[in-house]
Formats: structure tokens, sequence, C-alpha cells
């Protein structure tokens, strides 16, 4: 018997032509490398992501397709860092101001701030029948006031079977382009679309900047924005906080969770199920490839030239959200792909 089946192997690989064996052992040996470079990657700047068959290895040679990961992995990645999505829920219980819910389109929106929710408040606006065109850019405010305000769920009132028969979406962004852009935005002396929190970046200054510096600027620079909020552990105002604060995990469940990085993308194919002809606003800048618009851009080069001056800076920063790279799996700014998620 053990001679039949040395015989039974040798029929099935010895006596194939020398090509086909070679063949056999590189593949044989490509796939052992690989699993030893999965297994022994870990590091911030370095990721390797198996989903299924699928791999995505972050290296100068490769960058991956603008194609939006499935739910299914979405959701597996995102169980792995804070559990379940989609626990026992009742939407009604949700009294957040970030919280919306548009009866008419049957649609409930968790906006975390500076994840584009200006844009996607707007777009649900526009399905749901309120406005009728999209509004200017620079006016943020009346997106953000009277207009959405009776949609907020803290000012709700409705059966709990209408709000629970909901899809129920949420957007969720890379830390390093959300951090640069809530500077841009509310901390620079840069002339860029929303309002100025002048306060804070006078409070930062006060706090950081030497006497002897030299800065005409009365408003923080990014590095100063840096320290300061390695410093305190953290801005505390929503605009800064981490994102994952702003999940309900216990309480309700998404349905749909969108990267913003291809917001674009995902939006299409919602209102589409809706039947209505709306595209998102989305980014202010003209590039369509989230890798080559500003705020991705600045980001590589002002957290690159930290980088070199004070690696310890960098790292401390990470840390504060850290939780939140890991909701994606997000690239970091020295990725070819930044600041797609590596899903």
């Amino acid at each position: 018997n053990e001679y039949k089946s040395y015989l039974s192997f040798r029929d099935m690989f010895g006596r194939q032509p020398r090509p086909i064996r070679l063949a056999v052992i590189v593949c044989v040996t490509i796939l052992l490398l690989l699993y030893y470079i999965s297994d022994s990657a870990g590091t911030k700047n370095s990721y390797l992501s198996w989903i299924g068959t699928e791999k995505h290895m972050s290296n100068s040679s490769i960058l991956l397709p603008l194609v939006p990961p499935s739910q299914v992995v979405i959701k597996s990645q995102i169980t792995k860092v804070i559990g379940y999505l989609e626990p026992p829920y009742d939407l009604t219980t949700i009294t957040s101001d970030l919280s919306y819910f548009f009866p008419a389109i049957n649609i409930f929106f968790t906006g975390i701030p500076k994840t584009g929710c200006s844009n996607w408040e707007e777009a649900l606006l526009l399905a749901e029948g309120r406005i009728e065109h999209n509004h200017n850019p620079a006016r943020v405010a009346a997106v953000h006031g009277g207009v959405i305000h009776p949609y907020r769920m803290s000012n709700y009132n409705s059966s709990s079977q209408t709000v629970n028969s909901a899809t129920s979406i949420v957007v969720l962004r890379n830390p390093w382009t959300r951090a640069v852009s809530g500077y841009r935005q509310k901390l620079s002396s840069e002339d860029v679309q929303g309002g100025k929190m002048k306060f804070i970046s006078y409070r930062i200054v006060k706090d950081i900047r030497s006497p002897d510096d030299k800065n005409p600027d009365p408003l923080c620079t990014f590095e100063e924005y840096i320290r300061y909020c390695v410093k305190v552990g953290g801005l505390k105002d929503r605009h800064f906080a981490p994102q994952k604060i702003f999940l309900n995990i216990n309480k309700m469940r998404y349905d749909k969770v969108i990267p913003l990085e291809y917001a674009d993308l995902m939006a299409n194919d919602l209102f589409k199920e809706m039947d209505k002809n709306i595209t998102l606003f989305s980014s202010y800048d003209k590039s369509s490839d989230p890798r080559q618009q500003s705020s991705a851009l600045k980001a590589k080069k002002w957290l690159s030239d930290l980088q070199t001056k004070d690696p310890e800076l960098i790292d401390s920063f990470y840390d504060i959200f850290k939780e939140d790279f890991k909701l994606l799996n997000y690239s970091n700014f020295s990725d070819p792909n930044f600041p797609l998620p590596l899903l």
C-alpha cells in the first residue's frame, strides 16, 4: 500500500515535465514568502491586509484602484476594533444634535465633524425636498443652522417604528487628513471655507509659542497645533476629537459605513437606490482622486516634515487617534495610497 501511494504521488508530480515542476516550486516559495511577510508586518507605517483571497500590500510600487470596499469588509474590520455593529437598538433613544432623521427618504444620519458632514447634510436635504439647490461652500452655517434644525434627533418626535426602519449611515475619515482639514478651516490664517475658531488658536499660541518667536501671525501654526494636542492629550472640541467617541456602538446599528475617501462613489449608489438624481458636493478641491486633493498633499508634506524634525511628536499625536486609524485600517502619510483605507 505504501508503494502504491508512492507511485500515485510520483504519477501526479514526478512524471511532470521539468518546467511544470519548477513552476510549482516557485509558486510554493512565493506563497511561503508572502506568509512570512504578513506574519512579521505590524508597524504603523507598513501594512499588509488580507481580506479573503485579496491582498493589498503597501509599498512604493503599488497603487490601489479607487474601488470602494464592500460593507462586509468594512464591518468586519470595525468589529475587530470596537465590537458588533448591529446590537439591539432603538434609534429614538439617540438624542445627539449630530444625529438626524430624514423621514421622506427614510435615512438616519450620524454626522461626525470634519468628515464631510456638511456636504452630506446638504445632499440629504436635497433628497428630502427641503432645499432646491446646492449652497455656496462658504455658507456652511446655512446648512448647519435653521435648515437642518428640524431634522436633528434632539428636536425630532416620531414613533420608534418609523425611525427604527430607517437606513442608518455614518461617514469616517483618515485621521491625518481630518486633523489637517480641521486645522486649516478652524485654526489657521488660511482663507478657506467655514467658520474660524480663533479663540482656540489664540489659546494655543499663548501656551506653546515662545516669547522669543518672531512669527507675526497671531494664529497658531500646524506644528504648534500638534504640540498643543500632544501636551493636553487632544483638543476636546468636537471638530478635533477622535471619531470613535461619536459612534454609539452599544445603542445603535450602522447599515452603511462610508469612508470619506470613497464618498462620491458610495453616495451615487445610495441616491440611485432612492431614485434621486443627486450627487454629493464633495471636496472643494478639483481633483476627484483623494490622493491628489489638497488636504492629502498638505498632510503628507507637513507631517513628513514634522516626522523628520521630531518623530516622537508624530508618534505621540498618532497615539491620541490610534483607534480611529484602526477603524478602517487607514493608511499612514508615508503610504503611496494615503489617505485611503487599506481594506
